[in-house]
């Protein structure tokens, strides 16, 4: 190697893992078999190329044929600007690796590519999609599911239609599209959620109240102006405050509904994991995943990685 000098000599035994993907697809391609390997991921991580690097690298060794590797980013985010392929170089400039993958952000994709795409284990992202806000879609997106029986997958595009339509009637007229399914749909979870979400405005309705009344209290001695002032300040932050309280444990609930009715020996353990989590992103891509999860060992596996994000 030119200009290199060398430092020292390193161990030659390199340490061997277990990572576990989000969905692993049997698919064939030109005649010829193929695994897809789709990640799900609610935010930005700038690792994310690398662990899509190590999955197919894994994968392609356990299952001796080529991996097609897939980032879904699940929401928003204009910071996410990292793109496919992976390129390490040396300092010379010289590339050692180049590493081809797919990054879809749902919320640049529409509705129908999603639909025409036929598969319906993403159907209940729909509400994600640039134009997936609109009744119609959720429409679709049920339609489909039942056209294929899939039942199991109508709870989590409840789940999801709910963190996208949040206005009161806009949230109701969604509910109904999903009423004539009830005996497919975790019912606990779906009034619970409701329950909460409205106690979400409450929340802050009372935040705001109490701040106020405790400002003009205060008021009497230091100006009622001043007091006013304060009060609806604290009455905001304290109201905010409230319903992001309100949002976590929504969020908790339905993780808890979703294993207490799918894996019951994980309820006591997923309880444990999700009261460490404070990040409403990090609890809805855990609804996801866990949705996901084909049985107790996957269901495990999505647990202990929220956990390591977590710490």
């Amino acid at each position: 190697m030119k200009d290199a000098e060398h430092k020292a000599a390193l161990g030659t035994e390199l340490k061997n893992w277990t990572v576990e993907a989000d969905v692993l697809l049997d698919v064939v391609q030109g005649n010829e078999r193929v695994l897809l390997h789709i990640e799900f991921q609610s935010k930005k991580d700038t690792k994310m190329a690398q662990r899509l690097l190590e999955y197919n690298v894994l994968a392609t060794r356990e299952h001796k044929c080529h991996i097609i590797s897939c980032v879904i980013y699940l929401r928003q985010d204009d910071t996410i600007t990292e793109k496919s392929p992976l390129r390490w170089a040396l300092p010379d400039g010289q590339t050692i690796l180049t590493f081809h993958y797919m990054t879809i952000k749902l919320w640049e994709i529409a509705a129908q590519e999603l639909l025409q795409s036929g598969l319906v284990g993403l159907y209940p992202l729909l509400p994600l999609t640039e134009d997936g806000k609109q009744l119609e879609v959720v429409d679709q997106m049920i339609e489909g599911i039942a056209t294929a029986g899939q039942w199991n997958l109508l709870p989590l595009g409840q789940i999801i239609a709910g963190l996208v339509f949040t206005g009161d009637v806009e949230y109701e007229q969604m509910l109904r599209r999903f009423t004539m399914f009830g005996d497919y749909i975790l019912e606990d979870s779906r009034v619970y959620q409701d329950i909460l979400r409205k106690g979400m405005v409450q929340g802050v309705k009372k935040g705001l109240k109490q701040g106020i009344e405790q400002g003009v209290k205060q008021g009497v001695e230091q100006g009622v102006k001043q007091g006013v002032e304060q009060g609806v300040e604290q009455g905001i932050q304290r109201g905010t405050e409230q319903a992001r309280k309100q949002e976590l444990a929504r969020d908790r609930q339905i993780i808890l509904t979703i294993v207490q009715g799918r894996f019951p020996d994980l309820l006591n353990l997923t309880r444990q994991y999700i009261e460490g989590i404070h990040d409403p992103e990090q609890l809805q891509a855990l609804v996801i995943k866990v949705s996901l999860a084909q049985d107790t060992h996957e269901a495990r596996l999505a647990l202990a990685e929220a956990e390591r994000d977590r710490e």
